[in-house]
């Protein structure tokens, strides 16, 4: 049975969808789709690595003893403690697979328009927002 979801994780993840999206547009204005499909597959690739990993130990000096130790501590537990560490596991590896979800919708979207030929129409300069602002203040509005 999956943990309950709390406000908290629907507002991050909303926030992490929402950062997600901006570095998506920069990437647009500065590559096309093939800074969005770049973006994704990082994405990706580190949502991945996240999920597979899960628990585990991480780092340069894994090896079979550590993976024994941590099953073998995981044996020892009491069953309550198990069943909690369960939970926190699939509320972990549920936002790892939101990830996974972002990274896939990404690399095909901006591969698609990688391929389709779409272009940005270029990206915003500070010398074109400097522009805007000038014509606001000297000529009144700038539209």
């Amino acid at each position: 049975m999956p943990p309950p979801r709390n406000r908290e994780r629907q507002v991050l993840t909303a926030i992490c969808i929402v950062a997600l999206l901006g570095l998506a547009w920069m990437g647009w204005q500065a590559l096309g789709g093939l800074g969005v499909g770049i973006l994704g597959l990082l994405v990706l690739f580190v949502a991945v690595r996240v999920e597979l990993e899960g628990n585990g130990p991480v780092g340069a000096q894994s090896n079979p003893e550590f993976y024994a130790r941590q099953v073998r501590a995981e044996r020892e537990q009491p069953h309550t403690d198990r069943v909690s560490r369960r939970a926190e596991n699939v509320a972990f590896l549920s936002s790892a697979r939101v990830g996974v979800a972002a990274g896939a919708v990404l690399t095909v979207v901006g591969f698609g328009l990688l391929f389709s030929g779409a272009a940005p129409n270029g990206p915003i300069g500070l010398f074109e927002l400097g522009d805007i602002f000038v014509s606001l203040f000297l000529k009144g509005r700038p539209w």
